[in-house]
């Protein structure tokens, strides 16, 4: 990702907030809901301080600012963070073992029924032609909503997963298999199946799982793009691994802000789609559906029940198709970087810098070797457009870049000592340093 977009102070492309040491093993009681440490910004576990500010470039565009939210995941209480000028902890929906909760009920008393065809066998799901109300939802999707229990030197942990190929093609969190070395597919009618990664994408936090059946029941795809604040959405998942009896959890709520920029690690999820439908540990992986029953975001990362209520986070649908499939098509995908660390223009720095306008994204920092510097971009430029995108904050101009592969040619428009310059530039690819 790059720094362009961050808020606060990230270098290039979001680099999102610094490196956290690796948690230590999940405590044996459940405790999802964790006692936040003495340093506020700081993740249980973690012995660097969490936020955005980073001395080294970010990746695609986050700008270092308060208003950016930072989590850091840590594998063995829950995956928790915190988030920096939002809220206080952000806990990625993540059930990790010692804090799952199971009742002993008949798998085979699932509700949950796949849909069949004339002969009998199970065909995808179609999503419904109009707005429907809850239970229709449930019988569409949840069908093709699956468990993923994945191990490895962490421990276990219990994720959700859905499915877009009814030849075995899950979609989940890269934060569900990472650092796995066996990964278990639970089907909705109870069926348990060896799962294979087919990739991964940490920067994105999306993975790609494999199972060896056909005939599987599948979500339909949607459009992120056209959602709007106050849409009403539907979560469906693992939470707290309670899949047993009536099947994966169901919760409803709305879209309750879009755009979002959230920093998980030192990764920067840029464009997320908040919610206040009620995601849990357990439910990384799952999908958000609109009343269609169509999956419009991947559940990625709730608040804290410590700091706040009901605040969730899902990767935009529309952003993740892309990178799934250069992920099955067995591709690494790219991220595109600008190269700069931009800030908020605030009230200060419209005074002291004597700026026309409140609006853009300003450049604090231009990392060497880059496509910034090669264009001529310095510290005190003022981003304003972005390959034909309007930038009006930090998080604008990784959204921007983020649209875009590395080699793209496109267009930065700048206001620099009071005058509006155009540069063309060529996008490289994030490094891996980054």
């Amino acid at each position: 990702m790059d720094n362009e977009a961050q808020t606060g102070q990230n270098p290039a492309e979001p680099d999102g907030p610094e490196p956290v040491a690796a948690p230590s093993p999940a405590p044996t009681a459940p405790t999802w809901g964790w006692t936040p440490p003495a340093n506020p910004w700081q993740a249980p576990g973690d012995s660097a301080p969490g936020g955005l500010a980073d001395s080294t470039p970010p990746a695609v565009g986050l700008s270092p600012s308060a208003t950016a939210s930072s989590v850091s995941p840590a594998r063995g209480a829950v995956r928790g963070a915190f988030v920096g000028g939002i809220v206080g902890a952000l806990v990625g929906a993540l059930v990790a073992g010692g804090l799952l909760v199971a009742f002993d009920d008949d798998p085979t008393s699932s509700t949950n029924t796949i849909v069949q065809s004339e002969n009998g066998e199970a065909r995808p799901a179609t999503a419904l032609e109009a707005p429907g109300d809850i239970r229709e939802i449930v019988d569409i999707v949840r069908p093709a909503v699956v468990r993923i229990q994945a191990s490895g030197d962490f421990g276990e942990g219990t994720g959700t997963g859905f499915i877009t190929d009814s030849d075995g093609v899950i979609v989940t969190n890269a934060h569900v298999v990472a650092g796995s070395d066996k990964v278990t597919v639970r089907l909705a009618d109870g069926d348990e199946l060896n799962g294979e990664v087919v990739g991964s994408a940490a920067q994105f936090d999306l993975a790609v799982v494999r199972v060896d059946r056909t005939g599987l029941p599948t979500v339909e795809l949607g459009d992120s793009d056209e959602l709007q604040v106050g849409d009403a959405v539907v979560a469906i998942g693992n939470a707290l691994d309670l899949s047993e009896g009536s099947g994966a959890t169901v919760t409803t709520g709305i879209v309750s802000g879009l755009d979002r920029t959230v920093a998980v690690e030192d990764e920067v999820l840029v464009n997320a789609i908040q919610t206040d439908a009620a995601i849990n540990p357990g439910n990384s992986g799952g999908p958000l559906v609109d009343t269609r029953g169509r999956v419009v975001g991947i559940n990625s990362a709730i608040a804290s029940p410590e700091t706040a209520n009901n605040v969730g986070f899902a990767i935009a649908i529309s952003d993740a198709k892309p990178v799934v499939d250069e992920l099955l098509a067995g591709r690494t995908p790219r991220v595109a970087f600008l190269g700069v660390l931009t800030e908020p223009v605030t009230p200060a720095l419209v005074v002291d810098r004597d700026l026309t306008t409140d609006s853009g994204a300003f450049v604090t920092e231009v990392t060497e070797d880059t496509a910034a510097e090669d264009a001529g971009i310095t510290a005190g430029d003022l981003i304003i457009e972005v390959g034909g995108t309007e930038i009006a904050r930090p998080e604008d101009v990784a959204r921007a870049v983020r649209r875009h592969q590395p080699g793209d040619e496109i267009e930065v428009v700048v206001i620099r000592d009071g005058e509006t310059e155009t540069v063309s530039l060529t996008l490289r690819e994030r490094p891996d340093s980054l």
